[in-house]
């Protein structure tokens, strides 16, 4: 008999360890700490260096991509096309992890944090609270979700890597445009990977817990969702064809 290996219970470890380093992130921020100040000091110095016209409208385009509202409006047409195809746990999912942590965790976080944006070579203006990063929150959660789902799809090490590489180059871009861009510090950005990444791992490790379980109880509304957990030749938490 083969038994299926469970992650998910790993995804979940894995996922408190980052939001372990987000809370000493946020601490350190908080209380205004002189360590936080010389990081931010010292990386923004390196990554404002040579600040041109060109490379600042380049940068300030692209930086889009982690625009909480583009997260939002890609969440929404995947969401749509997963209850096309019956996988509504799935899409209840994805909607509300973006949903709940990426856009109304983040500005609670923001509104309790209420640190000012820098202004040491602010390229562009912003107004809002700083800490953690919007961009930097959303990019983590939504690429990040989609990264270790095609990861766990894959049984191709090669291509797993591919994917994660990708995926962090992505985000890591987004963070490294917020901090030339002058409207966030670095410790910004970097509170708003480790938040991003704690959300997508215990999200991920939830999700395939209580899937099943949650499955029974729409069948007893007669109510066949498609979503599932596993497939044959390893774990997934994503929804593939029966």
């Amino acid at each position: 008999m083969k038994v299926k290996k469970d992650f998910s219970w790993l995804f979940i470890f894995v996922g408190i360890i980052f939001m372990i380093l987000f809370g000493i992130v946020s601490l350190g921020v908080f209380q205004e700490s002189t360590s936080i100040e010389n990081i931010d000091l010292a990386i923004i110095e390196v990554i404002q260096t040579n600040v041109t016209d060109t490379k600042t409208a380049f940068l300030s385009i692209l930086s889009e991509i982690g625009n909480i509202r583009l997260s939002i409006a890609l969440t929404i047409a995947f969401v749509i096309f997963l209850f096309i195809k019956r996988w509504y746990l799935a899409g209840f999912w994805l909607g509300g992890t973006v949903l709940c942590f990426a856009a109304i965790g983040t500005k609670l976080i923001k509104k309790v944090m209420g640190r000012a944006r820098p202004n040491i070579l602010p390229l562009i203006e912003k107004t809002t609270e700083s800490f953690p990063s919007g961009h930097a929150t959303s990019a983590t959660i939504f690429y990040g979700i989609l990264g270790l789902v095609l990861i766990l799809l894959t049984n191709k090490y090669w291509k797993k890597t591919a994917v994660g590489l990708a995926v962090l180059v992505l985000i890591g871009f987004i963070l490294m445009t917020r901090i030339y861009l002058g409207v966030h510090f670095p410790t910004d950005v970097i509170g708003g990977f480790l938040y991003g990444m704690a959300t997508v791992f215990i999200s991920v490790g939830i999700y395939k817990r209580v899937l099943e379980p949650l499955q029974q109880v729409l069948l007893r509304f007669n109510i066949q969702d498609r979503s599932i957990s596993r497939t044959e030749g390893g774990s997934s938490c994503f929804p593939i064809r029966r």
